[in-house]
């Protein structure tokens, strides 16, 4: 992985994480100030074999399914690798490779984060509209606050268990929902064009009621993932 892909994007966050305009805003200006974007796969290159753990939001709403699979149709001709509709996730927390967790190390992580999502109460949030990142298009996730609140508890959690220092800080945690990763370099042009032409359809609203520990893996130009644990909210 490189340096490129481990910064934040947008780089800057925006002004204010309660504002969902705001918020998408700023997704979008630095999505359509960039000159061009990566293959995702190039970009963020997975040894053969490597999986890690993540805590997740996972998506089976089928507002959202709709929403996306018509925003997948569209962009079908740009590049696209779509997420499957069955795995539809925003990611909260990297915890590492499974080679670098022991199962006693993840129960115990697995245990502190129930207790931190049993503090936070479930609550909903707007997926769209669609934007882009370096290698990726993506919904807008509006409001912040909560999913802000949430990726500070787990952090917490989890740096009970795994050193701090591998664990990204919440003042670079970005919310989106992945819609597809780009799998060759281009220019951004017409990527905007086209996202721009979609940027109108209205957001969904989705209820948060627990988080996921996953294993996750790649299956050739795509993620899947294996549930280790379902954590409700308080």
């Amino acid at each position: 992985m490189t340096a490129t892909s481990k910064r934040p994007f947008p780089l800057l966050g925006p002004a204010s994480t309660s504002d969902a305009d705001t918020i998408r805003d700023n997704d979008w200006s630095a999505f359509r100030h960039l000159s061009a974007v990566h293959d995702h796969w190039a970009l963020k290159a997975w040894e053969p074999g490597q999986a890690g753990y993540y805590w997740y939001l996972t998506f089976t709403d089928s507002a959202l399914i709709d929403l996306t699979s018509r925003c997948q149709q569209a962009l079908d001709h740009d590049g696209l690798d779509p997420v499957p509709l069955d795995a539809l996730h925003l990611t909260l927390l990297s915890i590492g490779r499974t080679d670098d967790v022991t199962e006693q190390n993840l129960d115990h992580i697995i245990d502190s984060g129930r207790v931190a999502a049993a503090t936070v109460k479930p609550f909903r949030l707007s997926i769209g509209p669609l934007t882009g990142s370096r290698s990726a298009l993506r919904f807008s996730v509006t409001p912040w606050d909560q999913l802000l609140d949430l990726h500070a508890r787990l952090r917490s959690a989890t740096a009970e268990h795994r050193p701090p220092s591998h664990l990204a800080e919440t003042t670079e945690f970005r919310p989106h929902l992945g819609v597809g990763y780009l799998n060759r370099h281009q220019g951004t042009e017409q990527l905007v064009k086209d996202i721009g032409a979609l940027r109108e359809l209205p957001p969904v609203t989705v209820r948060i009621g627990q988080v996921h520990l996953v294993e996750l893996r790649r299956e050739g130009r795509t993620y899947r993932w294996s549930d280790r644990a379902i954590v409700p909210l308080g």
